[in-house]
């Protein structure tokens, strides 16, 4: 947006809507990081004071009791396993819809976007009774699966991507020998790579901040999430408020931190796939 073009009086109703959505956002984590370093009464008696006494042990507390380190490793896990599965399957299933000819291609289309609409809640049991019949249920692997049937939206947006290729462009790699395989690798994903980082972006949030499924599927704390551990932690130490204000502020502040190193270099891949796509 080029706010250079808006009036004076635009400029000022933006600038000040845009500082109070920032304000509303920062000030949370703000009191969440000045709160984790006072003690359990501080905490209670003088919510929105300075810490007195800058101490680590709120976190290191609620890092020990909350196990934080085996449920990050299962929350990468389940989140990246997962993203690569969603880009490499849906992604040539959306080629498929996208380029080539088959009997019953079109229905089979709207039956993927009919399922866009298709609530998680209303999945939740019966996908938990099949890995039950499977022997997946309490394991990463279930959760995996799971995720790998969100396809609708990820086939509906690289769809979309394929289709504003020309077909030329394939039509003459095909002409002097190249495979579909070929094509699709070599020439198709680094003209859509932005489309692929977006399905991705928005595949990994959706998995890594998943609270449902995991709640669902999982029973044996070795295999719990972030958000499930979190969840199970606050159950046992409700009265702690310094335990429990560590455990939100680890869960918090690692991954927005990844995401504030990442995030410049993540939105210069958008933009050059953007012009070269």
């Amino acid at each position: 947006m080029n706010f250079a073009r808006f009036s004076r009086p635009a400029k000022i109703v933006s600038y000040t809507g845009l500082t109070g959505l920032a304000l509303v956002i920062i000030a949370p984590l703000l009191w969440l990081t000045m709160s984790v370093f006072k003690n359990s009464s501080d905490i209670v008696t003088n919510p929105f004071s300075l810490p007195k006494d800058f101490s680590f042990t709120n976190i290191t507390d609620a890092w020990n009791a909350g196990d934080f380190g085996q449920l990050y490793v299962n929350s990468v896990l389940i989140t990246v396993v997962s993203v690569f599965g969603i880009l490499v399957l849906e992604g040539m299933a959306a080629y498929a819809f996208a380029r080539m000819e088959f009997r019953g291609r079109n229905l089979l289309f709207v039956i993927f976007v009919a399922g866009q609409f298709v609530p998680a809640q209303i999945i939740a049991l019966p996908s938990f009774l099949q890995m039950s019949h499977l022997n997946l249920a309490d394991t990463r692997l279930s959760l995996i699966l799971q995720y790998l049937s969100w396809a609708p939206f990820a086939v509906l947006f690289l769809r979309a991507s394929f289709l504003a290729i020309p077909k030329e462009i394939e039509e003459a790699a095909l002409l002097d020998g190249a495979s579909r395989l070929a094509v699709l690798w070599r020439i198709i994903l680094p003209m859509t790579r932005s489309s692929f980082a977006t399905v991705g972006t928005i595949y990994a949030l959706w998995i890594w901040n998943d609270f449902l499924f995991p709640l669902v599927y999982l029973r044996s704390s070795q295999n719990f999430t972030v958000p499930l551990g979190l969840a199970h932690f606050q159950g046992l130490f409700t009265t702690f408020w310094g335990y429990l204000i560590g455990a939100i502020f680890i869960a918090v502040w690692p991954p927005m931190l990844v995401y504030l190193l990442l995030s410049r270099r993540i939105q210069s891949k958008l933009a050059m796939g953007g012009v070269k796509g």
